[in-house]
């Protein structure tokens, strides 16, 4: 007689935080070690990448908003991404003595982002184009793909499945498997 399934919801939240905060942990969570290291290697590579583009100033929080959200979605490449761009900005805001972040609106605003993006241009560390959109489309991605791992790692975790599935050799052993 089968019993009726549960779903397993500690398994799946903790698979899903841990995919979130280091891209491929909740699969190795989950004795799916060999998938982990690929989507480790896959997020981790493609977000890196991007910033080996575009610098320190790819992660924006700032002036783009949007591919800021899906940069984070890498976990702890975005956030470490975020905070040294942070502190960047915050030696040159200091050196200009203007405030840390521009005013909302307004000519203020309009003048903080000239002398900002004068002294960016003056240390050589404003992204130029094609490498801007290149180096954001990379880490942005990186990002959208880790939420992708993040729901497969939540729902094997939900489905209690461990551990890596049985290699069938030929279509006939599929077909018994599945009777």
């Amino acid at each position: 007689m089968k019993t009726k399934w549960q779903p397993n919801y500690g398994w799946a939240f903790a698979a899903g935080v841990l995919a979130w905060v280091i891209p491929g942990a909740g699969h190795v969570l989950l004795r799916r070690s060999v998938r982990g290291v690929i989507i480790f290697l896959c997020v981790s590579g493609l977000f890196w990448g991007g910033m080996a583009i575009g610098g320190v100033f790819t992660v924006d929080p700032v002036r783009e908003e949007w591919w800021f959200k899906g940069q984070l979605c890498t976990g702890l490449s975005g956030i470490i991404g975020w905070q040294r761009q942070e502190q960047v900005r915050q030696g040159i805001t200091a050196s200009l003595n203007i405030p840390a972040l521009p005013p909302r609106s307004g000519p203020s605003r309009d003048s903080w982002w000239a002398a900002y993006t004068k002294e960016l241009v003056a240390r050589k560390l404003a992204l130029s184009y094609p490498a801007d959109g290149v180096a954001r489309a990379y880490t942005g991605i990186a990002g959208m793909v880790n939420v992708m791992c993040i729901f497969d790692a939540f729902m094997l975790g939900l489905l209690g499945k461990k551990g890596e599935g049985p290699v069938l050799a030929t279509d006939e052993e599929a077909k018994e498997a599945v009777e």
